[in-house]
């Protein structure tokens, strides 16, 4: 894995784990982590092309991956809570 990604894998991973540490929530910690992955990857992208160099650890856009890791760990929380109010 190159150098640059591993900062950017910390916080799809850490993200969601510290989420639940605090909250209990997500309860599928896999399925976060993934989206997660997934998130930090579009976040990434999105930075590259936009040449944004807000929250920039060498080549990996930190700022925007953390921004996204978050809000979709949040989406995850509230579909888990809509989906046990049922």
């Amino acid at each position: 894995m190159p150098p640059d990604l591993v900062p950017l894998a910390l916080v799809a991973i850490g993200i969601p784990a510290a989420l639940r540490a605090i909250t209990g929530r997500p309860r599928a910690l896999v399925a976060a982590w993934l989206a997660g992955l997934v998130a930090v990857a579009i976040a990434q992208t999105l930075g590259e092309l936009t040449s944004t160099r807000v929250a920039v650890l060498g080549d990996a856009q930190l700022g925007a991956a953390v921004v996204a890791a978050l809000i979709t760990s949040l989406l995850l929380v509230l579909r888990e809570a809509a989906a046990r109010g049922r």
